[in-house]
């Protein structure tokens, strides 16, 4: 592997425990095999009722405001910025909008440079996604996304660009409700913890990239971890992931969640083949519910 193809296998990583523990997904991360959904005409899409609230979005709300700081072995290598504000009213009621960005820093600037950015617009009642936008710049490449979900037809209209190139055109049928790579991980802090039992898979339906699947991940306890110099009572998950290529073990990843009603991504640590990767807060305030950090 070549220096720069080293720096990139790491930078890669790294957004792999970033997508786990926060906000992005990488399907090269993920276990599961995705479904590729069929195309299909919008005028021939079934109305559908909106969905329903299945569990209250309790976890979170307008004003909460989270940074992290990632790691490859004592290197600064990233930062990570989300906010959740209000987004006014629409025909099912309040909105939310998640805004979450994402830079390279330091020496991994040098080689890779990124600057990503995720925004979505979110149901206040159901956390179901709305709209969806991708801006995403990772050295030379370039990726931008625009999903419009369509919940009276099942359906999500996409509208791609990859490298500058004309941006082209889709629509799918959803099998269900499903979210998007921001939403599913606030739909994993809105599970009901208190009916989890040692050894269970919680899952969350995905759409991303054109593709369906399902994000799996496993309860692993209770457990007091440090983060940030600052104690925390948490939950352990991990993630279903593929074994070989970046991990060695099943277990190799794993993310902590603070053991309270916000179920705040706290730390994700990854020991991977060519060393170790950790996400840690670094930052949190407007938090809707109170902490569990001990002093």
């Amino acid at each position: 592997m070549t220096p720069v193809g080293f720096i990139r296998a790491i930078h890669r990583t790294i957004l792999r425990i970033y997508a786990m523990g926060i906000v992005l997904i990488s399907l090269p991360a993920i276990a599961q095999k995705p479904i590729q959904l069929p195309e299909v005409n919008p005028d021939t899409l079934s109305t559908h009722h909106f969905p329903e609230v299945s569990i209250p979005t309790n976890a979170y709300g307008p004003g909460e405001r989270l940074e992290y700081t990632f790691r490859y072995g004592f290197v600064h290598a990233a930062e990570a910025q989300i906010e959740l504000k209000a987004a006014g009213r629409g025909p099912n009621g309040p909105q939310w909008l998640i805004d979450a960005r994402g830079r390279s820093t330091g020496t991994f600037s040098w080689f890779f440079k990124v600057d990503d950015r995720y925004r979505t617009t979110i149901d206040a009642a159901t956390g179901y996604p709305l709209h969806f936008i991708r801006d995403v710049q990772e050295g030379g490449y370039t990726i931008d996304q625009d999903y419009r979900f369509d919940w009276s037809t099942q359906s999500v209209r996409t509208l791609t660009s990859k490298r500058g190139n004309p941006a082209k055109k889709h629509v799918f049928q959803l099998p269900g409700p499903t979210h998007d790579m921001i939403s599913s991980i606030f739909a994993l802090r809105n599970l009901d913890f208190d009916n989890l039992q040692l050894g269970d898979t919680a899952r969350v339906p995905l759409f991303m990239d054109e593709e369906w699947l399902e994000l799996e991940v496993i309860y692993s306890g209770k457990v007091e971890q440090k983060v940030n110099g600052e104690k925390w009572p948490c939950l352990l998950f991990h993630p279903v992931i593929q074994t070989g290529r970046i991990w060695r073990n099943p277990d190799d990843l794993s993310v902590y969640i603070s053991d309270d009603a916000n179920h705040i991504p706290l730390l994700a640590k990854s020991n991977i083949l060519f060393g170790t990767v950790q996400m840690e807060l670094t930052h949190v305030s407007g938090l809707r519910n109170p902490s569990s950090r001990r002093d």
